[in-house]
């Protein structure tokens, strides 16, 4: 059955294999950063899509992304496994965001992408358009409860 989980307990299957995820995806360690928003209940909050016990995709709710503080908070790390892409599945895992703004009382939320003309089809409001200096076009969205 395919379902997704606010991660709440320690003990859930998926915490080491989404860390080991980040760790080749975006080369930094986060264990014990997942580990402490879980115990302390705050930010990252992972949320996770998945079919029969198997990790299919996740993505974080942060407090920060790319040292923009005058947003916040933000949807980082959206990820699907490689042999689930082109799947829907990516679809399915959006529209779980307002679903989790709710759950956590997030009224606001932000993100950015290279992928530009996929977050609108969910309701997410183009808000400008991000030099991140990595001659990459990076567009930051905006989507309210």
């Amino acid at each position: 059955m395919l379902q997704t989980e606010l991660i709440t307990n320690l003990n859930n299957p998926f915490i080491d294999e989404i860390a080991n995820i980040l760790k080749r995806w975006i080369n930094i360690d986060k264990i014990e950063e997942i580990k402490n928003g879980i115990k302390h209940k705050t930010y990252p909050y992972t949320i996770t899509l998945s079919l029969d016990n198997t990790l299919i995709g996740f993505y974080q709710i942060v407090l920060h992304d790319n040292d923009n503080t005058d947003y916040l908070p933000w949807i980082a790390n959206v990820f699907i496994k490689e042999e689930y892409r082109k799947q829907g599945y990516g679809k399915k895992l959006i529209k779980t965001i307002p679903k989790y703004m709710s759950k956590l009382n997030i009224d606001n939320i932000f993100l950015h992408t290279r992928h530009k003309n996929l977050y609108e089809k969910f309701g997410w409001q183009l808000m400008q358009i991000l030099d991140l200096n990595d001659n990459i076009i990076h567009y930051m969205y905006t989507l309210k409860k």
